[in-house]
């Protein structure tokens, strides 16, 4: 069987990160991975092209070392920031006859949305069904090979962007020579990290990255709402400086070796010595002194998260918190989440061999979604449960799909080989199917006690 290979590139606050992976049974498989740290990224945007530029290039030279795959397309994952959610009907219409609906109607269906978008600053990067309708009669998840005389109609999430931001983060990662296939939002990802039933009661996911907080609350099923807050990690590490008066490259150090987020857990016996800023001899802090700065922080995190679920319209989260980002591998910060709240709190750390820390959690989702949209629109099909004679089943079709930004650039339409699309028999030969991917879906510290009754 030829195989088929996703790559998704995120770019993150303080580094970016590119994940090869394969469709295998229920899951993904990882074949190889980069990651490079860089200055040149501020808040999951460009900051000096120059220097994202050569990170992107390194970290995809990384993860094509790593991998054995000459990678050429890529998936793009999008922070929240600089982005909307809005709910969007649409339908197409049948001339009466019986039609077995199929991977294309759906697409159309989903282009249709698209299609609507007139303002010219404004880009939308997601269209992510949350229910089809067939014949105004029939309310499914997945309307394919069902038989349809009079409509289709899509009850979907729509995500867009402000226009400039998405074209320079796209002029960024193409200049390192490779497509980009699809961009997918992390206010949509986050759904694949969480269990149906988190899903359908209602949780809310917290990726604490390095400079900013996303957000994402779901229920029923699909996507509610996502927002961001400008604090993270680098806010801890820029107090934790403040208050020990060392270097912020010093209390980055301290913070990952010895950070306790919440004070009640952290030791009074694991010391460490550090240098102060004009001072010559080292003094000595405990593990307890530096939780007691910490904790504040973090608290003050989440009392912004709190916000934000309150101005979404929440008071309770059913399904509970999920925590999640490089910043959640803070010693403590479950702990101190769990006493600030009544839900259930836990981590989310992506269970691929090689990307075990969740601060890959956007980069292996961003795949997830790919591989959901291909199968949502039957670009491919892949059977990896057996290794007898069954063949993928791609499409046979005439005319090659156009990609999701061929109106921004207006690029020529490409025939590319499905899913990454290179394949491993050939690792520099370009994509042999001719289905070319299309838009998918997309495509106040101290206050734990008082923010108990918060969610009750």
């Amino acid at each position: 069987m030829e195989e088929h290979y996703y790559v998704s590139v995120d770019i993150g606050s303080s580094s970016v990160k590119v994940v090869v992976g394969e469709k295998f049974h229920n899951g993904i498989n990882v074949i190889g991975t980069g990651q490079t740290f860089t200055t040149g990224i501020k808040n999951g945007m460009i900051d000096d092209f120059d220097v994202a530029q050569h990170a992107i290039k390194d970290t995809i030279k990384k993860a094509q070392i790593a991998s054995g795959i000459e990678i050429e397309d890529v998936f793009l994952k999008m922070p929240i920031i600089y982005s909307e959610i809005h709910d969007v009907v649409h339908e197409i219409k049948f001339d009466g006859s019986s039609t077995e609906i199929t991977g294309e109607h759906i697409e159309d269906v989903l282009d249709g949305i698209r299609d609507k978008n007139s303002a010219k600053d404004i880009e939308i990067i997601g269209v992510y069904p949350k229910m089809f309708k067939v014949d105004d009669l029939h309310e499914v998840s997945d309307p394919k090979e069902m038989v349809a005389t009079q409509s289709l109609s899509v009850d979907a999430g729509v995500i867009t962007m402000e226009r400039s931001v998405l074209v320079n983060i796209l002029k960024c990662v193409e200049s390192c020579g490779v497509h980009v296939l699809d961009v997918y939002s992390d206010a949509y990802n986050y759904q694949h990290i969480l269990t149906p039933t988190e899903v359908e009661l209602g949780t809310c996911v917290i990726d604490i990255g390095d400079q900013l907080t996303q957000v994402a609350y779901y229920e029923r099923g699909t996507l509610f709402d996502a927002d961001h807050i400008p604090m993270a990690g680098s806010v801890i590490s820029e107090d934790i400086a403040e208050a020990l008066n060392i270097s912020f490259d010093d209390a980055e150090k301290v913070k990952e070796q010895y950070g306790h987020a919440f004070y009640d857990l952290a030791s009074e016996q694991d010391v460490f010595n550090v240098t102060q800023i004009d001072a010559e001899a080292p003094v000595a802090f405990s593990q307890k002194d530096l939780s007691d700065v910490i904790e504040g922080t973090v608290e003050e995190i989440f009392l912004e998260v709190f916000d934000l679920l309150q101005e979404m319209g929440l008071d309770k989260i059913n399904g509970g918190f999920v925590l999640t980002g490089g910043s959640s591998n803070l010693l403590g910060i479950k702990e101190l989440l769990t006493d600030m709240v009544s839900e259930k709190v836990r981590i989310h750390v992506p269970q691929q061999m090689g990307i075990r820390k969740p601060e890959f959690t956007s980069a292996i989702s961003t795949i997830s979604s790919g591989i959901i949209f291909d199968e949502l629109l039957d670009y491919v099909t892949i059977n990896n449960h057996d290794v007898s004679s069954e063949s993928e089943e791609v499409p046979a079709e005439s005319e090659p799909r156009k990609s999701a930004f061929d109106g921004l650039f207006k690029r020529k339409k490409e025939t590319v080989e499905k899913s990454v699309y290179t394949s491993k028999e050939d690792t520099h030969q370009s994509a042999q199917s001719s289905d070319t991917i299309d838009n998918e879906e997309e495509k106040p510290s101290v206050m734990k006690k008082i923010m108990k009754s918060l969610f009750d």
